[in-house]
């Protein structure tokens, strides 16, 4: 496995095995990445004493990241899944990482990680999210599918969430031009079913679609992902 493969494995697992908050894990990126110009490898080497008296770490939190650990070979067969997949990892301190997440968010709500497929180039574009009811009614799907149709044709990146209803028409209503849209998911982004990865693969490699998730990839739909 490549240097940089091994790296993102160790950000899958301070992000989502070690069990710690995002606050104390984007503590722990300013602290040990950013303040100490480290890698998560060299954390992750590194003697448990070091990450308490470095990151002021208690013991229970200390003892959370020895049993995460122990799972970095999973992380890393993980990781390689995903470059097989062209699934990318984008993490927080990125220079493309999205500066109105970090702008808007407080440290404790960043995501540490994103996954995504797709241009990021697409984020540089006027930004217009459009979210909605399941049950909206036909007149508001056919104003749905026009505005987004419009806004993508005049250079706008529409947003939405890929759920049925409102989210659903809008994505469709921006991908019928030659104009820009994003796909947020509410699960991870390996929990595309076959048939919607297709639908999608050949506009994301055409540079129109960007796909992105906050979530582990294999992560399930739940109500309070997609709030």
């Amino acid at each position: 496995m490549s240097e940089d493969l091994q790296e993102q494995a160790c950000w899958l697992l301070l992000t989502y095995e070690s069990g710690l908050s995002t606050r104390i894990i984007n503590d722990i990126l300013v602290t040990w990445c950013q303040q100490l110009n480290r890698t998560l490898q060299e954390f992750f080497a590194a003697d448990p004493q070091i990450w308490s008296d470095t990151c002021h770490l208690s013991a229970p939190l200390v003892e959370k990241l020895e049993q995460a650990r122990a799972k970095l070979v999973g992380q890393g067969f993980l990781v390689e899944q995903l470059s097989h997949d062209h699934v990318h990892l984008l993490t927080v301190l990125d220079d493309k990482y999205p500066k109105l997440l970090k702008s808007s968010l407080k440290r404790e709500q960043t995501p540490p990680v994103l996954f995504y497929a797709g241009d990021l180039r697409i984020l540089e574009r006027q930004t217009i999210a459009i979210i909605g009811s399941r049950k909206a009614g036909e007149e508001s799907l056919a104003f749905t599918r026009a505005v987004s149709s419009y806004l993508a044709e005049h250079g706008a990146n529409v947003i939405s969430g890929n759920a049925r209803g409102v989210d659903r028409t809008a994505y469709e209503g921006a991908t019928s031009t030659e104009g820009c849209t994003t796909v947020v998911l509410p699960h991870g982004i390996r929990k595309l079913s076959g048939v919607q990865w297709r639908a999608l693969l050949a506009k994301i490699e055409a540079g129109n679609v960007l796909l992105l998730s906050q979530f582990h990839p294999d992560a399930q739909w739940v109500v309070s992902r997609a709030m």
